[in-house]
């Protein structure tokens, strides 16, 4: 089993596990909604609560994945790539492997912005459950830089691994 499948089952069953615990300890009325500061501006009930965490838990954990493994069977003009990189992969030879490690990559890429929808959802239920008035806002700004900055990084990571080799080399 690929690294990416991995992660993203290892996401999804900690994301499931929040859930359940979610749904065990919420109050009627949750927090649905943080100011800059980390404080609860907007409270929603506990139904609404937890259908929405499933909603987005179903789009990022299955549909991304999804998405990515359509796109890959898909004609080779919804693949979007620069012009050399569709030349090398898309080609018979190695139409296979691309196919493996774009599912891969987008499993893996799925599996971490679970783990920041899994952190928002553990701080919501943390927030409700403690009745506190709000986060402290470093959660907030810490799990989202975070996230972009692996963002970035993964972005220029995968340029490079997805490059074509130079004739010659």
């Amino acid at each position: 089993m690929r690294f990416g499948r991995i992660a993203l089952l290892g996401t999804a069953a900690l994301y499931v596990a929040l859930l359940v615990w979610s749904a065990l300890v919420l109050p009627d009325r949750v927090p649905s909604h943080f100011d800059g500061a980390g404080r609860v501006d907007d409270w929603s009930s506990r139904t609404s609560n937890l259908v929405m965490w499933v909603v987005l838990g179903a789009v990022i954990l299955a549909g991304i994945p999804l998405l990515a493994r359509l796109v890959a069977h898909a004609g080779d003009s919804s693949i979007n790539l620069p012009a050399s990189y569709k030349e090398y992969w898309l080609t018979p030879a190695r139409r296979e492997e691309f196919t493996a490690r774009l599912q891969d990559d987008t499993e893996f890429f799925s599996a971490v912005t679970g783990l920041l929808l899994a952190a928002g959802c553990a701080l919501t239920t943390w927030v409700a459950v403690t009745g506190r008035d709000g986060a402290p806002w470093w959660t907030f700004a810490g799990g989202i830089t975070a996230y972009l900055l692996f963002t970035v990084i993964w972005m220029i990571q995968l340029r490079r691994a997805y490059k074509p080799p130079v004739a010659g080399d």
